[in-house]
């Protein structure tokens, strides 16, 4: 069965956390630590719909670390090298099309393959950045 603490004895391990005032489920909007993981990026309170607020494990990309910072800046050479590796497809896929080569046509069909790993990589990646752009907005510009 599924451990169910109160949100306020988060972070806590448990399966599920629920409000202590109003009984909701909170466990999707709080973010336990993990080894190895780097620290969400997000509000760092939530407020159930009752109005009793509560820590989400997340931070604010103002309150991170210059160390945490540059971590997350270094997807941008991850994310750069993706997306040259996401067009290689694409000239493949020009040059078969205009030479009207068989062989470039099944090379192109072969690397497609392999790019729906370099195109879910790419995604996470980028929404690091969405991240990042979200926490700015509420930091600096909501307030």
């Amino acid at each position: 069965m599924a451990e169910k603490i109160p949100a306020s004895r988060f972070p806590e391990a448990a399966d599920a956390y629920f409000c202590d005032k109003c009984g909701r489920d909170l466990t999707r909007h709080l973010h336990r630590g993990q080894a190895h993981v780097r620290q969400p990026i997000g509000p760092m309170r939530y407020t159930c719909d009752c109005g009793e607020p509560y820590l989400t494990g997340a931070t604010e990309w103002d309150c991170l670390s210059d160390w945490d910072k540059r971590q997350w800046r270094s997807d941008i050479g991850l994310a750069i090298i993706l997306f040259a590796l996401l067009l290689i497809p694409v000239g493949l896929g020009y040059m078969a099309w205009h030479r009207r080569s068989v062989l470039m046509l099944v090379v192109f069909a072969v690397s497609l393959t392999f790019e729906m790993v370099f195109l879910r990589l790419c995604f996470y990646s980028l929404v690091g950045f969405v991240d990042i752009a979200r926490s700015m907005w509420r930091t600096r510009l909501s307030e």
